[in-house]
């Protein structure tokens, strides 16, 4: 209907640039804003004015304060339930997490080498989870870490770790021989210098250099400086 209302220069084709405008920008709003500072979408519930809907749906009332579209269209859509097109819901929010991903992957691939850095921490559900992130350089030249998966269960030895990452590693075709760099905790299993995870990575990736993490260096100087 609008390539034919564009072709038949229908008096609305104006108004429908300027829909279309307003849309784009407070899309690139919400996505932009959360993404960048590495925020969660989702939250507990999807219901409108909860204090749990997570950042999402409450940049969208934020919004909604000072647009009238959106205030309009929040208050006619929200909170109506399954199988209501609100564009409100998860399945929105996984469209986002998914076209970010595949941003993210774009870069990751563009900027060809990076580093890994790795640790894991039960979930609420008491699931051990492990968290893989990528750094890696901008071509403008500034450094950035992206999450890039969970993986739960992995087990804590070495070689299921290794498993892990690298069958991980595959699934994204991020080519492990061009990693530069890695960066875990001061555990055996990460840090070993003969069967730790770092060395079984530099076992196939020659120039990964391992760096113990600064934060979990820092934790353990913390308790000793306690101790004391």
């Amino acid at each position: 209907m609008k390539d034919r209302s564009n072709a038949l220069g229908r008096i609305d084709h104006m108004l429908t640039i300027q829909s279309d405008e307003e849309i784009n920008y407070w899309r690139n709003i919400r996505v932009k804003a959360l993404s960048s500072r590495g925020l969660s979408f989702r939250g507990h519930d999807e219901k409108i004015s909860s204090l749990d809907n997570g950042n999402y749906l409450m940049s969208m009332e934020l919004i909604a304060e000072f647009d009238t579209f959106l205030a309009k269209h929040i208050a006619r859509y929200g909170n109506s339930g399954t199988g209501h097109t609100s564009y409100l819901s998860s399945t929105t929010c996984e469209k986002f997490i998914r076209l970010m991903g595949e941003i993210i992957l774009m870069e990751i691939l563009t900027a060809k080498y990076f580093s890994l850095i790795i640790d894991s921490t039960p979930d609420r559900s008491y699931v051990d989870q492990l968290t893989i992130v990528i750094r890696y350089i901008l071509p403008h030249g500034s450094p950035v870490e992206r999450f890039l998966n969970f993986i739960s269960n992995t087990g804590h030895k070495s070689e299921q770790e290794t498993n892990a990452v690298t069958s991980t590693l595959t699934q994204f075709e991020i080519d492990i021989s061009n990693c530069r760099g890695q960066s875990y905790d001061n555990t055996a299993n990460m840090a070993g210098i003969y069967n730790g995870l770092q060395a079984k990575i530099k076992e196939i990736s020659p120039l990964a250099e391992y760096v113990p993490c600064s934060a979990h260096s820092f934790n353990l100087v913390g308790e000793c400086w306690i101790g004391l």
